[in-house]
């Protein structure tokens, strides 16, 4: 079963859970193939300054922003002894039959025809999103700093929320304003979790309750 991991960049603000996030995937590897697509973090908030400093056009930074998410999946591959860096979506199939977890390269995906609009609507979340679909993917988990999308009066963590609900938490910066615009174009199942707390991951994969939202067809 192909499951698609989105590593929100946030989560380098909290190095021992990230690390701690990095050993559970690189055991549960073992049993789930696993593709990662790194999120931008530090490195594509120094981007976001230089275009708002220097009045960059948007498709450039965009472009930039993607070579920030590559930075990250360095970093990942060094922290997963189990991985592999996945040039293409062709390469993730070879990382799975040697049992390695594949660090997409989404600057690689980015400069084929992804079809994704080369603007800031588009971040890791729509790009993990697009490659969760050409994956076939099982399911896609957004794992990020949250524990999932919050009601607005009580802030509880929903269990889910509906797709045509989704785009009311981009302002929040919870998602991205274009991801709701590609799970609707496939059934992908799709999961909001906390990486800080790894447990939860494994979790989602092995079907049991635990702390997330789940993003639910209309």
């Amino acid at each position: 079963m192909v499951y698609v991991l989105k590593i929100g960049g946030s989560l380098l603000n909290y190095p021992a859970d990230l690390r701690k996030l990095c050993k559970t995937i690189e055991s549960i590897s073992l049993e789930f193939d696993l593709a990662l697509v790194p999120g931008g973090g530090v490195f594509a908030d120094t981007v976001r300054s230089v275009y708002s400093n220097l009045s960059l056009q948007e498709e450039v930074a965009h472009n930039m922003a993607v070579l920030a998410m590559d930075q990250y999946g360095l970093l990942l591959h060094s922290f997963i002894k189990s991985s592999r860096l996945a040039q293409g979506l062709e390469s993730v199939s070879e990382c799975f039959k040697d049992r390695k977890t594949a660090i997409i390269v989404a600057s690689n995906i980015m400069s084929g025809d992804s079809k994704l609009p080369r603007t800031w609507d588009v971040t890791s979340d729509s790009i993990a999103a697009y490659v969760a679909q050409c994956l076939d993917a099982n399911a896609l988990l957004l794992v990020k700093v949250i524990d999932g999308l919050t009601d607005g009066i009580s802030k509880s963590v929903l269990k889910s929320v509906k797709l045509n609900q989704l785009d009311e938490y981009t302002d929040d910066m919870c998602v991205d304003r274009h991801i709701s615009k590609i799970l609707s174009e496939k059934t992908l199942k799709c999961f909001i979790v906390n990486g800080r707390f790894p447990t939860r991951i494994e979790d989602v994969l092995r079907g049991r309750e635990s702390v997330y939202t789940e993003v639910v067809q209309d």
